[in-house]
């Protein structure tokens, strides 16, 4: 049976637990093994994978024999159910499937896709200390250490940076046991990989990996190119703080997601006339680094400020809407600071600035830094900043700037503005048609802490610890049609909603977003989804929503 205890992007962590004997994955079948944990035992032309001394599955020539079938069936779910399959899907000729980057990834989406989440997949011969971070960020949860064992033999060192003739390593003892050496590099290596999947972290960490072969480039650079889809159903929508150092951090699928969803769900509010365009900070959120700090004392100082729509201009989000600012991955990400951009950064933030700047806006304001010039092929706009955009003398120069433009518009109460900037808010987090939250409602406290009121009613709240409104039951039931659902058995809730529990999901539910529990045709409870929905309906263990109220 398997538990997922973590996931990470298109790589988990899980127990896999049979009769008693227990492992957890990312694992490797250490070739001719002892009896406990995983091992791979020869005989003849066929090879037993053992976990703890039980056999889990026989391999002979191209077919698979099942001494012992862990489990007869999945339940319903989303994906055809795989009849009497075990818990492990071998990906067949994984090794001869590793000369071609391309036929290697595509071979694992369609496995994935085809056994499901509840099936571990097994690749067999192809692990090595250099790719095994790699090949789990692709999906891989079992390897063996065949491939490692191999080098050892011919005299050459597994390293997370490549293979290496022993003979070349001074620091390697003449005589030593390279086969001792190989496999504990490489269960160091899983150690990491599951620490890294737990953190949270398992697309960085693949980032930095990749670079110690070609082929780890390729398949990487061709997972994110032509399967895109098929890894962002599995990044949830929050996450902890990530470095994006690499050029592949550009197409990380949950930052190309927040921009495709800026494009798609951000909409100004109506009474937004001039959009202010903006530098980024290294603090996160921007909101409380200094320099934000200062544009915003400026902002508080003109009167009727409540018409410009700030924008933050940043690689590799492209633009950020002041009201976003608090989303993952907006709240999360750093990037090394060079005053260098490249070209692929360069398009990505033109294409985002024209994308904001089609909303209609009557004035630009551009109170840039070094991606002024940038922005300025582009766009026309009125000139703010003259060197640092933080400077008394452009600070200055945008204040008189905004003085003059928003003298020309009506006064907007300050109360319509925050409750125009919740309602985009909702628009993007629930999609078109969430602004319905905010009907006959009104918004309190100040920002970033806000609460979402109906007559004496709290719907939701924003708070800059999730970065997304957190609804209550009576929110929940504003925006039903909206709100993803996952269906529970007739049982009463108590504490999360498990696996085991679940009878349907919407299988469009992301790990991290709001979700409806409804038993049978109504509400029991909202809370945030630990699983993505399919995960949710395939598995048996683990926390599928942690509930945050309960239908009284």
């Amino acid at each position: 049976m398997l538990e997922l205890l973590a996931r990470s992007g298109t790589a988990r962590r899980c127990l896999w637990s049979l009769e008693g004997a227990k492992a957890e994955t990312p694992g490797a079948f250490v070739v001719e093994g002892g009896a406990e944990g995983l091992a791979m035992v020869l005989d003849g032309d066929s090879s037993v994978l053992r976990m703890d001394g039980r056999a889990v599955l026989e391999m002979k020539g191209n077919g698979l024999l099942a001494p012992l079938k862990a489990r007869g069936g999945m339940k319903d779910s989303c994906l055809p159910p795989a009849v009497d399959g075990q818990e492990i899907a071998v990906l067949d000729g994984a090794f001869e499937l590793r000369r071609d980057a391309r036929a290697f990834v595509r071979a694992m989406v369609d496995l994935r896709t085809k056994v499901g989440r509840s099936k571990l997949i097994y690749a067999p011969g192809i692990a090595d200390t250099s790719n095994v971070a790699v090949l789990a960020y692709l999906g891989v949860d079992l390897f063996d250490t065949s491939l490692v064992d191999h080098r050892a033999a011919i005299g050459q060192l597994s390293l997370v940076e490549g293979a290496m003739d022993a003979s070349k390593a001074s620091w390697v003892p003449e005589g030593s046991d390279l086969q001792k050496i190989n496999r504990d590099a490489m269960s160091r290596e899983l150690a990491l990989v599951r620490a890294m999947i737990s953190s949270g972290r398992m697309r960085e960490f693949a980032e930095l990996r990749c670079h110690s072969t070609p082929w780890n480039v390729a398949a990487l650079r061709i997972f994110d190119d032509e399967h895109y889809a098929h890894q962002e159903i599995d990044f949830s929508v929050i996450g902890p703080r990530f470095y994006c150092n690499a050029k592949q951090s550009l197409v990380r699928p949950d930052v190309k997601r927040f921009r495709e969803m800026v494009k798609s769900r951000f909409h100004r509010p109506e009474h937004r006339k001039i959009l202010l365009l903006i530098p980024c900070s290294a603090k996160k959120p921007y909101y409380t680094s200094k320099s934000h700090q200062l544009f915003r004392q400026v902002l508080w100082e003109v009167p009727n400020s409540q018409v410009v729509q700030e924008m933050i201009v940043t690689s590799p989000l492209g633009t950020v809407p002041r009201e976003l600012e608090l989303f993952y991955p907006a709240a999360q990400y750093d990037i090394p600071v060079t005053g260098h951009w490249d070209r692929e950064e360069e398009a990505i933030v033109q294409d985002m600035v024209l994308s904001m700047a089609a909303q209609g806006y009557d004035h630009v304001i551009l109170h840039l830094g070094d991606e002024g010039p940038i922005i300025q092929e582009v766009l026309d706009g009125t000139i703010t900043s003259n060197g640092s955009p933080t400077s008394n003398e452009s600070l200055g120069m945008l204040k008189e700037t905004l003085k003059e433009l928003c003298s020309k518009y009506d006064r907007v109460d300050p109360s319509l503005d925050r409750w125009a900037a919740m309602s985009s808010v909702a628009g993007y987090q629930f999609g078109p048609g969430g602004e319905a939250l905010l009907e006959e409602a009104y918004v309190l406290g100040n920002y970033p802490f806000m609460k979402i009121m109906r007559r004496k009613e709290q719907l939701g709240m924003l708070n800059p610890e999730r970065g997304m409104i957190s609804l209550t039951v009576e929110g929940a039931e504003a925006i039903l049609p909206l709100i993803p659902k996952v269906t529970m058995g007739d049982f009463e809730l108590k504490g999360s909603l498990f696996a085991v529990g679940v009878m349907e999901a919407d299988p469009s539910i992301r790990a991290g977003e709001e979700v409806a529990i409804m038993r049978g045709d109504k509400i029991a409870g909202v809370g945030v989804a630990v699983m993505g929905g399919r995960e949710m309906v395939e598995m048996r263990r683990g926390e599928a929503v942690k509930v945050r109220h309960k239908r009284k």
